[in-house]
């Protein structure tokens, strides 16, 4: 049985949350498509601090590559985007800056952008800090990432789960990078590029964070036939599992041409609103979500997909659930009216 499967970052509500969000919602839309749902079904797929919040690059990982472990995510972006073939590990860095509150330091994105101007005046310092840990700075499509030839013995917490976050020794693995991390941070306080920022009334930039570190290799086949989602490492591993590149695309109201088959589509309206807590946001984007995936799934029940899949990710674990595409027809359809699924069950975290 083929089946469109849609992942959903961030679709859960803190318990604390739900009652208040979930009553402002229109689930018109929600409640037609998961009419007579399967029982939602839970899923730990995170054990480990560091990987709270990026509970879906796991399963991403896990569904398009058939990998473990930490997301691989630099390597299969750097591929995905063209770069030239490296055979040495990659890391991919974002520049954040510290937003200080009570509870400590949050790492946040720059609002206002680095440029290009800026990584030019920063680039030849920073290549030297790096190459003290053995480190090759290397730049493509106008992003930062960081090869060496060993990997190295550190992990990171992805940078979309770490974003809005506070900055604890629960983010990272590994003494040195705590060391390159305030080196680096250290080097910026004072450089011209973030004088000139305060001076324009910009924020600063105070560190860089590398994430995904991976090196590019073939992963198993994949029985999907056709992926969309607005993260280049995501159609990285789909095209690595075999997938042509014209079957990889951002998420957009119609599916790529593709054989009959297995269907995935990232939804990840709700996700940075989910980790940013600001749960206003949240709900003016829910309708948006379910128009889109409701559209996506009258498509694929067109190309005789036979399921829906909803995937609906948290901090640690999942929760999905599966429905099929009616069937009944004539004159008896009117009374098949089975319920729609639990709303709490779906999103309580």
């Amino acid at each position: 049985m083929s089946a469109v499967y849609f992942l959903i970052p961030g679709a859960r509500l803190p318990k604390a949350v739900i009652s208040s969000v979930t009553s402002t919602l229109d689930r018109r839309v929600f409640d037609e498509l998961t009419r007579g749902a399967d029982p939602v079904q839970v899923q730990q797929l995170v054990q480990r601090p560091i990987l709270e919040g990026a509970v879906h690059l796991v399963w991403l990982q896990q569904v398009v590559g058939k990998l473990g472990g930490m997301p691989q995510t630099a390597a299969f972006e750097w591929e995905a985007d063209g770069g030239p073939s490296m055979s040495t590990e990659t890391w991919r860095l974002w520049a954040y800056h510290f937003e200080t509150d009570d509870g400590g330091r949050r790492t946040v994105a720059l609002t206002h952008p680095f440029t290009q101007d800026e990584r030019n005046r920063l680039h030849d310092d920073l290549l030297a800090i790096v190459r003290q840990f053995n480190f090759q700075l290397q730049q493509w499509e106008g992003r930062w990432y960081l090869t060496r030839k060993d990997d190295w013995e550190c992990q990171a917490r992805p940078w979309c789960a770490q974003h809005h976050q506070y900055y604890t020794e629960s983010c990272y693995w590994g003494e040195e990078f705590e060391t390159m991390r305030q080196t680096i941070a250290d080097f910026l306080k004072d450089h011209p590029v973030n004088q000139d920022r305060k001076a324009a009334g910009f924020e600063t930039i105070d560190g860089l964070w590398p994430e995904g570190g991976s090196r590019r290799f073939l992963l198993k086949a994949s029985t999907l036939r056709a992926v969309m989602a607005n993260d280049s490492y995501v159609h990285g591993w789909a095209q690595n599992a075999g997938l042509l590149n014209f079957r990889t695309i951002r998420v957009q109201d119609a599916w790529p041409e593709a054989p009959e088959g297995d269907l995935l589509a990232v939804i990840d309206d709700l996700y940075e609103p989910y980790r940013r807590g600001d749960w206003t946001a949240w709900a003016q984007a829910w309708p948006l979500v379910w128009e889109r995936i409701q559209k996506l799934a009258a498509e694929a029940k067109s190309r005789r997909c036979q399921k829906v899949v909803l995937i609906a990710s948290g901090s640690v674990d999942t929760h999905t659930t599966g429905v099929e595409f009616k069937k009944t027809s004539g004159l008896f359809a009117r009374f098949s009216k089975p319920k729609a699924l639990s709303l709490d069950d779906f999103l309580s975290e």
